[in-house]
C-alpha cells in the first residue's frame, strides 16, 4: 500500500488544494448570484421562485465553468515534456501504466467531491430560500418539485433517476481518467484527444429533464465508451515501447 500512496502524493499535492479553491470559488459565485436575486423573487411572492433563482443565478454556467477549469487543473501532474519528468516518474515505485490509472482514480474522486460540493451548496441555498419565502408560496415539496421541474437541478440531484445518476458517476470516471491519460501520452510524444473538449461537452450536456430517458441512456453509453477507450489507450501496447 505504501508504494501506491507514495506514487499518488505528487499528483495530490498539485491538484487537491487547487480543486478545493475551484469548488470554493464556484460556490461563492453561485451564492452571490443567488442571494442577489432572492429579495426580488421573494417580494413578488412567486411560488416558483426556487426554480427561477437557479436560472437567474446562472447555476449551470458556473457549475460548467468550474468543471472545465477543474479538468484543466487535473491534467497538470506529469504534463511536462522532457527527460526530467520521465526520470522522476520512473523513480516512483509503481509502473507508469498503473500510476496513470491510479491518478485517474484520484481525479475521479476529486470530480465527485466537486459534484458533491455543488449539491451541498444547492441544499444550503434552498434551505435558506424556504426559510425566507412567504409561507403561502412554499410547501414541504417545493425542493423536490424544483429538482424535478428544472433540468439542471434534476441532473445535479437525480434522486431516483438511476440513468442520470449512473451517467454522472461514469462521467466523473471518464473525465478523471482522461485527465490522467492525456499527460501520459504527451510524455511519450503521442497525440491524444484533449480533456478540455470532453469537459466542455460534458458541462453543456449536463442538464437533462426527468422524462429524457433515451437521451440520458445515450449519454451514458457515450461516456462509458469514452471511459473504456481511455483505459484501452493507457493499457494497450504502443509502437514506441520496447
Amino acid at each position: 500500500m505504501k508504494p501506491y500512496l507514495t506514487a499518488l502524493a505528487p499528483a495530490a499535492r498539485l491538484t487537491v488544494w487547487k480543486a478545493l479553491a475551484i469548488a470554493l470559488v464556484a460556490a461563492g459565485l453561485s451564492a452571490w448570484r443567488f442571494t442577489a436575486a432572492l429579495p426580488q423573487l421573494i417580494g413578488a411572492g412567486d411560488g416558483s421562485g426556487l426554480r427561477e433563482l437557479v436560472q437567474i443565478a446562472g447555476a449551470h454556467q458556473i457549475f460548467g465553468a468550474g468543471l472545465v477549469v477543474l479538468c484543466g487543473v487535473l491534467t497538470l501532474p506529469g504534463a511536462e515534456r522532457g527527460a526530467k519528468t520521465g526520470y522522476t516518474l520512473r523513480r516512483l515505485p509503481v509502473e507508469e501504466r498503473v500510476l496513470t490509472t491510479l491518478w485517474g482514480v484520484q481525479n475521479t474522486l476529486v470530480l465527485l467531491f466537486y459534484w458533491a460540493s455543488q449539491i451541498a451548496l444547492f441544499l444550503a441555498l434552498a434551505g435558506w430560500y424556504l426559510q425566507n419565502a412567504p409561507a403561502d408560496t412554499v410547501t414541504a415539496q417545493t425542493l423536490v418539485v424544483a429538482c424535478y421541474q428544472t433540468d439542471f437541478l434534476h441532473s445535479l440531484l437525480p434522486m431516483a433517476d438511476w440513468p442520470a445518476l449512473a451517467r454522472n458517476l461514469v462521467g466523473c470516471a471518464m473525465l478523471g481518467m482522461s485527465a490522467a491519460a492525456l499527460p501520459y501520452h504527451w510524455r511519450h510524444g503521442r497525440k491524444a484527444f484533449s480533456t478540455l473538449p470532453l469537459a466542455l461537452v460534458s458541462a453543456l450536456a449536463f442538464p437533462v429533464w426527468l422524462d429524457s430517458l433515451i437521451p440520458t441512456l445515450l449519454q451514458l453509453a457515450v461516456v462509458l465508451a469514452a471511459l473504456l477507450l481511455t483505459l484501452y489507450g493507457i493499457w494497450r501496447w504502443h509502437a514506441d515501447e520496447t
